[in-house]
């Protein structure tokens, strides 16, 4: 990846300062189970601190334990100022570690931070009660997402001991952008699912919807019933583990 993300991370990060500033901190999270909109805020500010240190020093780093402070919205916005400075101090074909083991440069992080910010967003949004609308990503934007969960969260969950279920072959179909994926049973039940960009690649089941329905779907933060889902094989995988 390259630093053509970083604008849209920025974006993103706007977004997500401005909703932290609207919340009261209390609101639960429905598509972070347990967590209220301060433990959001937090979690992704760590997550921008984690980064930008990995990016700086070049080497593999535990998630820090780190101290927030109120009001928790300029807190989160210094987290963001850090992780943005952090990724234009390096070159993006610099060698850095990643928990995925692909694409081990620094241009992995703009595009990884920028799909946390906003699938975050979104769910921040979401507790706060604002019109879809307002929330919903950019075609371009949740078409990407979904190569990232295809190409980068399918192994790290079959990593984790969480493969995500595919039977048979199974077509997905952004409406909206004409994107088309067909995700294939692995050979061995160690390695991930094979992802193909071939449109003329057969696919016994198929998953069809707009692009960013697709994205939040596969991140579990729309219904997936608004998708056109044919065959159980569809099903299965949308109900089962697909990311963290």
């Amino acid at each position: 990846m390259t630093l053509e993300f970083l604008p849209e991370l920025a974006r993103a990060m706007g977004r997500m300062t401005d909703l932290a500033s609207r919340a009261d901190g209390t609101e639960d999270v429905v598509g972070c189970p347990g967590w209220t909109t301060t433990d959001l805020a937090v979690h992704l500010g760590t997550m921008h601190r984690w980064s930008a240190a990995i990016v700086l020093s070049g080497q593999s780093l535990h998630t820090p334990r780190v101290l927030a402070y109120d009001p928790i919205a300029e807190w989160y916005a210094g987290t963001a100022t850090a992780l943005l400075t952090a990724l234009q101090a390096v070159v993006p074909d610099e060698s850095t570690p990643n928990f995925s083991g692909v694409n081990e440069t620094a241009g992995f992080w703009p595009r990884r931070q920028m799909h946390e910010t906003t699938v975050h967003a979104v769910d921040l949004a979401q507790a706060l009660g604002i019109e879809e609308a307002e929330w919903r990503p950019e075609a371009d934007i949740a078409t990407d997402g979904v190569d990232e969960v295809l190409e980068i969260f399918f192994p790290r969950m079959v990593a984790r001991g969480f493969s995500p279920v595919v039977a048979e072959p199974i077509a997905l179909h952004a409406t909206d952008t004409g994107d088309r994926w067909v995700i294939a049973p692995p050979t061995d039940s160690t390695m991930p699912p094979s992802v193909s960009r071939d449109p003329l690649e057969f696919a016994g089941a198929t998953i069809t919807g707009l692009a960013a329905d697709l994205y939040l779907s596969l991140w579990h933060r729309v219904d997936a019933g608004r998708l056109e889902v044919s065959g159980e094989a569809a099903r299965l995988l949308l109900a089962g583990p697909l990311t963290p």
